[in-house]
């Protein structure tokens, strides 16, 4: 994911007042020999450089990326099962919910789709302003979220809108929280959505958040671009915590238990722990830049780098336990699958592993 002209403050080891100091990583190592990494079963290519995210259900994945296309993959031999084009570039992926693919467009025309899950048949299409950030459905309602600013909510069986709001620029996909809500995360500030579209809270946003927020401990997690790690409070959009990283956090962290894993985009790893003194601790520094989100695999830590490679970390210790080569760069993150993983490398390239 590009995030422009971002700068990346060499800050180390200071947390908020309630952590402890922070510790110099240790330096990257070796890859343990004892562990052999996942069985390639089959490769494919289907476009070009698919965008985030993408659905899985039964033995079908759906994607879509910067060809204008979206397309179903048999996941038990790698081909394409159908593919439709639609007016623009998907810059945000699928959403998949029964038996509708649900896809929207930016430029050069913006506009949301519904297509049959079994045909890639189209059931619907509405125009909008180009929409940037992946859908969501929330409560009923198709949430669409235009580069101009305007957040609109669209019938789902008919691509009808419903209602639209004028909140502000937003990059990442809306957010149900409860039976009634949904979280937008606009440049500047939060807002509780209901599903009719009134606006039920607005907080001050925490910092520019480039990647999906996660849920953990009762709220929501996310990392900025002023090189923090910050949570907030579903009930008042207020930051219950924030830890200080060595540089900008623009791919979403992995939780695990009872913690937090994220990534720099200086390549340190850091673990988050604790409840009333909550601490980031580096794990490891990498000497490749990271450039997918944190994905957490049978205990492992997941990272895709700019170079292709796709590689497994130890969370003790950040040893290497094994590595993928795909083609570059890795934007986005692997699927877990019975048995072994999905990869989707920078073009196109579609790769299943068993373990």
């Amino acid at each position: 994911m590009s995030c422009g002209a971002l700068s990346l403050a060499l800050l180390v080891g200071v947390v908020n007042a309630a952590c402890t100091a922070v510790r110099h990583p240790s330096a990257a190592v070796a890859p343990a020999r004892a562990q052999t990494g996942p069985e390639q079963m089959w490769s494919a290519r289907a476009g070009r450089r698919w965008t985030g995210p993408f659905a899985v259900r039964g033995d079908t994945l759906f994607g879509a990326g910067v060809d204008r296309k979206v397309y179903a993959v048999d996941l038990s031999k790698g081909a394409t099962l159908w593919s439709a084009r639609l007016s623009g570039m998907v810059a945000g992926g699928v959403l998949l919910a029964g038996d509708t693919i649900y896809a929207a467009t930016s430029r050069p025309q913006g506009a949301v789709y519904a297509l049959a899950r079994g045909t890639g048949k189209r059931l619907w299409r509405t125009s909008l302003d180009a929409v940037g950030a992946p859908l969501a459905l929330a409560n009923g309602v198709l949430v669409a979220e235009t580069q101009e600013g305007h957040i609109v909510g669209l019938d789902p069986a008919s691509g009808t809108v419903r209602w639209h709001r004028r909140l502000g620029s937003a990059r990442i996909p809306a957010l149900p929280v409860d039976s009634g809500a949904f979280v937008v995360a606009t440049t500047d500030s939060l807002y509780r959505v209901g599903a009719d579209g009134k606006v039920l809270r607005r907080g001050p946003s925490p910092g520019v958040i480039l990647s999906p927020w996660i849920q953990f401990g009762g709220g929501l997690v996310a990392g900025t671009t002023d090189s923090t790690v910050v949570s907030i409070r579903l009930s008042d959009l207020r930051s219950s915590w924030r830890v200080k990283v060595d540089a900008p956090v623009v791919g979403a962290p992995a939780a695990s238990g009872d913690t937090v894993f994220a990534v720099s985009r200086r390549g340190t790893l850091y673990r988050i722990t604790g409840d009333s003194a909550v601490a980031a601790q580096p794990i490891v520094a990498l000497s490749w830049p990271v450039t997918a989100p944190v994905t957490v695999l049978d205990g492992a830590i997941l990272l895709g780098g700019a170079d292709g490679t796709i590689r497994a970390l130890r969370p003790e210790d950040g040893r290497e336990l094994w590595r993928l080569r795909l083609l570059s760069p890795i934007e986005l993150s692997p699927i877990p699958l019975p048995g072994g993983l999905l990869a989707i490398g920078g073009n196109g390239d579609i790769h299943r592993y068993r373990q």
